[in-house]
This record gives structure tokens, C-alpha cells and sequence, in this order.
């Protein structure tokens, strides 16, 4: 590949990369726990697995370029483990499960509660004569 074909894929880079940098000057003004702390759980949990990622990721990619047979790397285990922590956080989410089905079983409860207090006044007969059962 002649030098000349580099320099408009360069160019390209250098766009995207300020691109990037304006996206994520919001988050790089402060720490990363500083901008979680602000943020709901699941939300939080988003947003270190991604930096995690994205870290692991870069890693890996500076492994291949220098040569290093990544699939044998401890950076490519981090990679699939960060992968799931995905799988989670879709889980977490909803993902794929209609939840507008899921109901409580009203009569169920009812006799699991009657039950559990049941053993628990026979556990604890005192109660029972002070005028708690």
C-alpha cells in the first residue's frame, strides 16, 4: 500500500477520534465513580462494564498490532468475562422477557405466609400464649 492511500484513511481517523473526544468530554471532566455515583444502579453497572471494555478492548488491539497471539492472552479471557457482565445487565434489563406477564399468584402467597407463621408459632409457643397468634 503506497503512502499516499494512508493519508485519507489518517484523515478519517483523526475525525473520528475528535469526534470521540467531544462525545465523551462529558464524562472525562470527572471521575468515572463521580459521574456513577450520579447515575441508577443498573446504570452505573452500564457504565463500568463499558469502560472496562473499552479498556480491555484497546488492549487487546495493541496486542495484535505488535504481534501477540491475543486468543492465548489473559486480555482475551478479561474480554469474554467482560462479555458476560453484558449478558447480565441485558438479563437485568428485560431483555427478550415480556414482563407484563408475570403476575403474583395471589392464593399462593397467602398459603406460603400461613405456613411460614404456622412453623414459626411452633417454633415459638411463648408468642402464641402472650396473644400474638
Amino acid at each position: 500500500m503506497d503512502v499516499a492511500d494512508l493519508s485519507p484513511l489518517l484523515d478519517r481517523v483523526d475525525g473520528n477520534l475528535e469526534d470521540l473526544e467531544v462525545a465523551l468530554e462529558p464524562l472525562l471532566r470527572q471521575s468515572l465513580s463521580d459521574s456513577a455515583a450520579k447515575l441508577p444502579l443498573l446504570d452505573k453497572a452500564k457504565i463500568y462494564v463499558l469502560a472496562t471494555y473499552a479498556i480491555e478492548s484497546l488492549l487487546f488491539s495493541y496486542l495484535r498490532l505488535h504481534g501477540v497471539n491475543t486468543k492465548e492472552h489473559p486480555v482475551f479471557r478479561e474480554l469474554t468475562r467482560v462479555k458476560q457482565y453484558f449478558e447480565k445487565i441485558k438479563a437485568a434489563e428485560g431483555t427478550g422477557v415480556k414482563r407484563e406477564k408475570l403476575s403474583l399468584d395471589k392464593q399462593a402467597a397467602g398459603r406460603m405466609i400461613k405456613h411460614a407463621l404456622v412453623c414459626f408459632f411452633r417454633h415459638h409457643p411463648i408468642l402464641l400464649s402472650s396473644g400474638w397468634g
